[in-house]
């Protein structure tokens, strides 16, 4: 045997005969068991390794630019993220209801789509009546209807200033206050809490 590959006569004088008669043929034809056959995954390669890693740094970017999850990040009122998880809520069902819609154009069965969106809009209801209870028992300081408020007082303030003041101690009362006022929302918050 001068090469690595011997032929079926060398090594039959060379081992047994039981060695050189085939598996398949001692045995019997080989028959498959029930059920799928295992599925062996190669090795992932280089790039598959590559891409692997390239989706995870896109999915933690697309994570965290979610507006849920960055309203939730930020120090937000209860009632903005609530908002927020409403809008998504929303968002979702309004993809649903465009799903129902194409899965009848070709004549298929929608109700698990229709009690999807059914179950989406409940939740966006109850949002609805939590974000009212809030309402009810907190102020937002940063709200349209508060800086609406706000601002009319502000200008009765500096109707009642002008009455009484000069221009040049009106100018330094309202840079005074401008410097007193900063940052105002977050100091309100935290008293309304």
């Amino acid at each position: 045997m001068t090469d690595d590959k011997a032929t079926s006569s060398e090594l039959a004088k060379i081992l047994p005969v039981a060695a050189v008669v085939p598996v398949h043929d001692a045995t019997g034809p080989i028959k498959r068991g029930r059920g799928r056959p295992r599925v062996i995954n190669p090795k992932p390669t280089v790039d598959d390794l590559a891409y692997h890693a390239e989706m995870q740094v896109r999915r933690a970017e697309f994570i965290d630019s979610d507006p849920i999850v960055s309203s939730i990040q930020g120090n937000r009122e209860s009632a903005e993220r609530l908002q927020k998880l409403q809008l998504e809520i929303a968002r979702e069902a309004a993809s649903l209801h465009f799903s129902r819609i194409d899965i009848e154009k070709y004549g298929k069965d929608s109700t698990q789509v229709s009690s999807r969106r059914i179950a989406a809009l409940k939740d966006v209801a109850s949002i609805e009546l939590e974000i009212k209870k809030l309402g009810q028992a907190s102020i937002d300081v940063r709200g349209e209807r508060f800086q609406k408020v706000f601002r009319f007082l502000t200008e009765i303030f500096t109707e009642a200033a002008s009455e009484v003041l000069d221009s040049e101690q009106m100018d330094l009362l309202f840079n005074r206050l401008g410097t007193k006022m900063d940052g105002w929302e977050d100091r309100v918050q935290d008293l309304v809490k």
